[in-house]
């Protein structure tokens, strides 16, 4: 008796078409295609699949899949296939080993009961830092310096500190760099200020009340602030004198 997979490729040849032909239209991969036709069930997906395989094959070839369906279940009932359901084939059931405690039902409880203790520290740790952050009585935080264009106006400089000007301005200087020259510069109020160094590319940045900067560079540094009187200055380990008045604009060059 003719083998079922020998009857689809009478079909497919009679009509001149190819495997290849029938897996760029359908969309099925050639290989299946080949299984199909030389009865390698046990290479292919559960029954239900085989059958959509069918119909788009022999709809493919301009044919009534119906046909074609009937004969692949006389086939199977005649015994010349084994009749497998998807439980049972090979390639789509994998037993897990037995006693396995990673797919056990505990390891799944335990499993979500670290999840949900994890997430309730992550809240709690949220919600302490909160708390204390607002108890703190204005300890100073980190500051984000946010870099301003050159149309920064005065008037955004206006916000002083009440701290005392003629305090020492800087606390232990900053290790020095061998070759090259050392800028710190200190806020004492909101200021907006552009530093070039050598001649290269400019920084421009705002700095807050506390703020301070450390720039580096080989020969010289020029400066440019919004609030002369708002900031000071150490040049080489050596603290200037106040540059200016409050809101006073001031450009310098150092050395």
């Amino acid at each position: 008796m003719e083998s079922f997979g020998q009857y689809l490729k009478t079909l497919r040849e009679e009509r001149g078409k190819s495997l290849q032909d029938i897996a760029l239209n359908t969309k099925i991969q050639s290989s299946s295609l080949e299984f199909l036709e030389k009865d390698r069930y046990d290479l292919l997906p559960p029954r239900v699949f085989v059958k959509g395989f069918i119909r788009s094959y022999v709809e493919e070839l301009g044919l009534n899949p119906e046909e074609s369906v009937r004969r692949f279940e006389a086939f199977t009932k005649d015994g010349e296939m084994p009749d497998y359901s998807q439980e049972e084939h090979p390639v789509f059931h994998q037993k897990p080993a037995s006693g396995s405690f990673a797919t056990s039902t505990w390891f799944t409880i335990v499993l979500t009961a670290l999840g949900v203790l994890s997430l309730s520290i992550l809240i709690l740790t949220g919600v302490t830092r909160l708390i204390l952050t607002g108890n703190s009585g204005g300890t100073a935080q980190p500051r984000v310096i946010t870099a301003q264009p050159r149309g920064f106006t005065e008037s955004q400089a206006r916000i002083e500190s009440d701290q005392n000007l003629d305090q020492a301005a800087f606390g232990q200087p900053a290790p020095a760099q061998t070759g090259k020259k050392l800028l710190e510069i200190k806020a004492f109020a909101n200021t907006w200020i552009r530093i070039e160094p050598d001649n290269g590319p400019a920084e421009e940045l705002v700095m807050a009340p506390g703020d301070i900067q450390i720039f580096t560079a080989k020969q010289r540094f020029s400066i440019q602030t919004s609030n002369a009187g708002g900031i000071r200055v150490r040049f080489e380990g050596k603290e200037l004198p106040s540059l200016g008045k409050n809101h006073q604009a001031l450009t310098l060059t150092l050395p």
